[in-house]
């Protein structure tokens, strides 16, 4: 591709364009994101051409930003088949009866973020913590009569802690692996953030639960619920097969897509042992359009009418949309230009530590794309935080707080697009992301009083310590 070059002033003329354009079409006219980012993508293919670039040049950085998408698009994708083969072999249904009988409501939120947590550890995938766990924990919300939005925002904030602290995570290494720190550093540099922002999360949950729920109301609602589930549907530990499946072929490093590939065919077969009646062309039938429940009470049909491949497209085409959008701003140079501009304002630690989480939260908006957040910015700011005396595992935890951490707060990003696909709720799920609202203010905090910043020649001592500690013992 020829050299062009994007300005500072251009770009962000280009981008407050855009993004009034997303605000009064999501925001006043309450659409949907797809259009309004299509536009945006005629808008940004507008100045590629005043940058003198080649149509087919722009629509090969579309391709591209596609592309990174793929395995985010087969993801969601089986997990729609696989939730709607759960719905109907009794797997959701189990869960939900089980959780309805274990779980408490004052209780219910900080049991959410802690139970999705550590799936998400062990896992090392918020995708797949949000997509089986998280789909069961919605269920025993609409029994307990917790509000959804509510729910999800527990569920998000558990997977992403676990998912950050996982050394297994792709997001984790790949944080690492852009700032070139070792990875086991920077999963303990983060616990400086990401445990104040769990305890604070789990601490608004608390209270949400002592005086938002009404103890009888609850109790006698539960009751129901799980009569009509008992009554209605196999109740049976074989339906966990498939999920217990799934997750330990994930704590064995298996991929997701091959973990779900297989979850999904165990819980195929155990169908036809809780569903005798059941036939190959139910299943088919059940992953393809979904479960519809039909038992005559009004929230277990709401509940249980879900799943299915064609219910995850609205997720998917967005996906597709923000990842052409995202490939085509990066590949023009918007991006670059943006974060380019910003550096050149840079002249304390703490300004570059903002900046850097104010970069990482940028790309996630204009591009919707969680890797894009970490790579980009940790390649922009190594030189800068070189220059201010700051270790790589600054750079690393930084990128983690404003890309990780805050990428769901966009409902067309990748996460933003399943966690509505997927849980069932509208974009108000990102009031009650606790965990993401709470961390940047936490980062910035260090960011200018310099606690738990650590330093290139202290990493050095520490390291000599280290070293002299281990030649004592040795001796």
């Amino acid at each position: 591709m020829m050299e062009h070059k994007a300005s500072t002033k251009g770009s962000a003329l280009v981008l407050l364009i855009i993004i009034a354009i997303l605000a009064v079409s999501i925001l006043y006219y309450e659409a949907a994101p797809h259009i309004p980012i299509l536009i945006g993508i005629m808008v940004a293919a507008v100045y590629g051409f005043k940058l003198r670039y080649r149509w087919h040049e722009m629509e090969g950085e579309i391709v591209k930003g596609i592309s990174n998408g793929i395995p985010a698009i087969l993801i969601l994708s089986l997990i729609g088949t696989l939730i709607g083969v759960w719905v109907l072999n009794g797997t959701v249904q189990t869960i939900t009866y089980y959780g309805l009988q274990i779980l408490s409501p004052a209780t219910f939120l900080i049991s959410t973020v802690i139970i999705t947590a550590i799936v998400a550890i062990m896992t090392g995938s918020s995708l797949s913590a949000m997509g089986t766990i998280g789909v069961s924990l919605m269920g025993v919300s609409y029994g307990m009569g917790v509000e959804p939005a509510m729910t999800a925002g527990a569920i998000v904030s558990g997977a992403l802690f676990g998912d950050k602290l996982s050394p297994l995570s792709d997001t984790t290494n790949l944080a690492a692996a852009a700032a070139k720190t070792n990875i086991f550093e920077h999963i303990r540099h983060m616990l400086w953030t990401t445990i104040p922002a769990l305890i604070i999360a789990l601490i608004i949950f608390g209270l949400i639960g002592v005086f938002t729920h009404d103890g009888a109301a609850s109790t006698g609602q539960i009751d129901e619920m799980m009569q009509v589930l008992q009554s209605e549907f196999p109740i049976s530990i074989v339906t966990l097969l498939s999920p217990l499946v799934i997750i330990g072929l994930a704590m064995k490093r298996i991929k997701p897509i091959p973990a779900l590939s297989l979850g999904l065919i165990v819980a195929a077969l155990t169908t036809f042992f809780t569903m005798p009646g059941s036939t190959f062309g139910d299943i088919i039938n059940a992953a393809h359009f979904g479960y519809e429940a039909e038992t005559g009470h009004e929230a277990i049909d709401e509940l249980l009418t879900l799943g299915g491949l064609e219910s995850m497209l609205f997720g998917v085409s967005l996906i597709i949309i923000a990842l052409a959008f995202g490939g085509l701003i990066q590949g023009i140079g918007i991006a670059a230009a943006l974060i380019e501009g910003i550096k050149q304002a840079l002249r304390s630690r703490g300004n570059t530590i903002a900046s850097t989480l104010a970069s990482s939260f940028g790309v996630n908006v204009v591009t919707g794309e969680q890797y894009l957040s970490i790579i980009l910015p940790a390649q922009m700011y190594e030189d800068s935080y070189r220059h201010h005396n700051l270790h790589p595992k600054n750079l690393s935890r930084t990128v983690e707080d404003g890309g990780t951490i805050l990428h769901p707060l966009i409902p067309w990003g990748v996460i933003g697009a399943f966690v509505m696909t997927t849980l069932n709720v509208g974009m108000e799920y990102v009031f009650f992301v606790f965990l993401s609202l709470v961390t940047p203010f936490i980062a910035l905090f260090y960011a200018y009083t310099g606690w738990t910043l650590t330093k290139l020649d202290e990493n050095k001592e520490e390291r000599k310590v280290e070293q002299n500690d281990d030649s004592t013992k040795n001796m």
